[in-house]
């Protein structure tokens, strides 16, 4: 019987290929074997602790803070795309790549994504001198956003989105 594979917002776990020196790929099996465990969960469980020991700097009502990245994740993992995106965005921007920023620069040259006036989003996110993000609005258009960007990569200024021209998928 063949079963329909979820799409991948409804994945429970993701697949992940990695090359791996032999000796510690040989160590990973060993440990697999004496905690009678299978690979990913010795694999997990060293990530987890590796992540409990890593500080990472976190921004906090404009403060910076430093959190064990275990503690980051717990606070700011979402399964919803957007959401995460915005979530390092406005808590870990230090750990934001080029593309990346590219985006949230567009976001935040982007009048339409913010509203001084909004009071009540079920997570507030309210950046000093922009306002409200419309989190809704950015996840409704999230996908154009990043084509957008993509467009403009060799643009020396960043390209505020353009809503007409863009409608959401």
């Amino acid at each position: 019987m063949v079963k329909n594979k979820p799409n991948q917002g409804a994945r429970k776990t993701e697949t992940l290929t990695l090359r791996l020196d032999p000796k510690i790929k040989y160590t990973i099996e060993l440990m697999a074997r004496i905690k009678r465990q299978s690979i990913t969960s010795v694999i997990e469980a060293a990530i987890e602790s590796a992540a409990f020991d890593l500080d990472t700097p976190v921004l906090i009502e404009g403060k910076r803070e430093t959190w064990s990245l275990s503690n980051a994740v717990s606070e700011f993992y979402t399964t919803d795309e957007a959401a995460k995106f915005i979530n390092l965005c406005a808590f870990m921007p230090e750990l934001l790549n080029y593309e990346e920023q590219r985006i949230w620069e567009t976001i935040k040259a982007t009048p339409e994504f913010w509203d001084e006036n909004i009071e009540s989003y079920l997570a507030p996110y309210h950046l000093r001198g922009l306002g409200f993000i419309d989190k809704f609005k950015i996840g409704a258009y999230f996908m154009s956003l990043t084509l957008h960007v993509e467009e403009h990569k060799d643009s020396r200024t960043i390209v505020p989105f353009d809503f007409v021209r863009r409608l959401p998928k």
